[in-house]
Parts: structure tokens; sequence; C-alpha cells
């Protein structure tokens, strides 16, 4: 048991999952086919750890990673993605921009992650394309479950995409191991089931009720969770939402 002036704390971590690790086999799949152009996709429901696995790969192999805007113009997209290979101040026309990007990816190639992609319309998705076919870069394409049709709608981007992975749920495993890493709380097995029901397998309710818990276990003076406190942290959090 832990001692009162030694309270639980939470620290950030970043936790390997079945889905991070198949987003790195999809990653791999796409280095198969380097020298030309590629598109990847990665989708699922909000909540279970695309945008955060994406940024994660990103920072440790030398990625560009976009989350886009809804209220972006062709122009505004390829400004961002310009900005990010280091043009400081991206040209105000279309075809100037993006052959600064090509300049760029031609000479010092980068994958390049689109987040929420879905948000874009067709003729963005053409662009983007062009990109990778020009550049022979991979890009992998992060949204929602829509993002399957609308890359389906799209024959010649969806000819492109040579992997993709959905992010599943994720798993009461997965929050003892969360827990374990992040906190230092000790769960058992049926609280975490009690947990990953309660999300429906959403990443960031299991942070959220993980927080809680901790408030309760500092309460109590105690590094241990039971069923109870699991029970009264989860209830606490659906109560916020309503």
């Amino acid at each position: 048991m832990s001692k009162k002036n030694e309270p639980v704390s939470f620290n950030p971590v970043f936790v390997k999952t079945k889905n991070v690790r198949n987003f790195s086999v999809l990653m791999d799949g796409l280095d198969l086919a380097a020298g030309e152009g590629r598109l990847g996709m990665v989708y699922g429901r909000a909540g279970r750890g695309k945008t955060r696995t994406a940024q994660w790969y990103a920072a440790h192999n030398n990625c560009v990673y976009i989350r886009v805007w809804t209220i972006w113009s062709e122009l505004d997209f390829l400004k961002a993605l310009a900005r990010e290979l280091g043009v400081v101040n991206p040209p105000g026309r279309r075809g100037t921009c993006a052959a600064e990007i090509v300049d760029r990816l031609v000479s010092a190639p980068r994958p390049i992650f689109l987040d929420e992609i879905e948000k874009l319309s067709r003729r963005h998705l053409d662009t983007i394309r062009d990109i990778s076919d020009t550049c022979a870069v991979p890009i992998v394409l992060i949204g929602e479950e829509e993002l399957v049709t609308v890359m389906r709608a799209n024959r010649r981007v969806w000819s492109r995409t040579y992997q993709q992975v959905e992010f599943a749920p994720i798993t009461a495993a997965d929050i003892l191991l969360y827990a374990g890493e992040a906190t230092g709380l000790k769960l058992e097995t049926p609280q975490a089931r009690i947990m990953h029901e309660a999300s429906g397998g959403d990443f960031r309710i299991v942070r959220r009720d993980l927080l809680t818990l901790i408030q309760y276990a500092n309460a109590r003076g105690t590094n241990t969770a039971d069923a109870d406190m699991v029970k009264m942290a989860v209830k606490s959090g659906l109560n916020g939402a309503n």
C-alpha cells in the first residue's frame, strides 16, 4: 500500500498496442515498393489511437505529419505541406507551391501522414496522388470509417493503395499495460475488463477514467485499484458526459 505522502501520478507514455504493431507492419510493407508512388490507408473509429500512433512514428522516423483542416483550399493544403518540408514562405500559386514540394521530396524523400483526410475533397486526393507518383514517396491517409468509401470512390487513388490497417478497439490487455506503464497502479484483469466494457475500446475514455481512478487511489492512500474503485471511476466519467 502506498503512503499518503507518495501519491500515484500520471506519466504520459506511448504504449505499443497491437494497433501500433500493425501500423509498423503497414510502413514496412510500403517500404517494399520503394521507388514508386504508393498510398497507405489507416482507418477506424475515433479514439482508437490513430493520431497518436502516426505522430509517434513520424517523430521517430523522419516523417511528415499533418492534421488537415476542413476549411483548407487546395492551396492551403499545399502551403501546409510545403511548410512542413521546410519552405519558410510557400508561394501563393498552386503550381509554384507544388513545384517547391516536389523539389524538396525528390531531393530528400520522406513518408507523409495526412490525418483526418476525409475532410478534403476529391480534388485534394488527386493532388496527393500526383505528389506521391511524382516524388515516389509513400503517403498514408488516416481517417475514420468513411475513409474507405471515399478512397474506393476514386479508382486511381484506390489502385495505388498498397497497404491498409483498420484500428481495432483497444483490449483489456492493452489497458493493463497502459495503466502499469503510465501510473504504476496495480490492476487485475477483472478490473481492466470493467474499464474496457465501459469504454467500448475507446482509448480516450480509458485515459479519462484512469485519471479519475488515480484520484480515488490517492484519496485512499493506495496504489491498488479494486473493482469498486474502478466502477466508481467509470460511473463518474459517464456522469460527466451527460
